[in-house]
């Protein structure tokens, strides 16, 4: 009997990033270095990588905040803000299986919820975040 693995097929892309960060405005320039599994973006006083979540959605961190390191992830930034990516107006996914146009889904909703509640972090003039999240228990 000859059994196949199955494999989630690799979608995320730094292009992908790309493509989709264009379609918003951002507060300043920054730059996006492709990271192999992950997109590293960088503006003047934020770092967050944004990356496959391994089931065909995306995961964020924010890695850097007025030069210092930390790493703080999106989901931890949402919940000690008492924030809900699920009070936007986000786009639904179209199938329960990964697949490319999910995957840009994932992307475009992250970006979404990034312009919703986090710009001030991105611009630097959100000091509190770093406070809150590392309270977080």
């Amino acid at each position: 009997m000859n059994e196949e693995r199955f494999e989630i097929e690799d979608l995320f892309s730094t292009s992908m990033v790309e493509e989709i960060m264009k379609e918003f405005v951002w507060p300043m320039p920054y730059k996006i270095i492709d990271d192999d599994f992950s997109a590293e973006v960088i503006f003047p006083e934020c770092t967050f990588i944004i990356s496959d979540d391994g089931l065909g959605a995306t995961d964020l961190d924010f890695t850097s905040y007025k030069g210092k390191d930390l790493r703080i992830n999106i989901s931890v930034a949402l919940w000690v803000r008492n924030l809900k990516a699920s009070d936007l107006n986000l786009i639904k996914r179209v199938s329960v299986w990964p697949n490319e146009e999910d995957m840009k889904t994932s992307i475009k909703n992250t970006m979404i919820t990034l312009q919703a509640y986090f710009l001030p972090f991105i611009a630097g003039n959100d000091d509190e975040l770093i406070e809150e999240a590392e309270n977080f228990h």
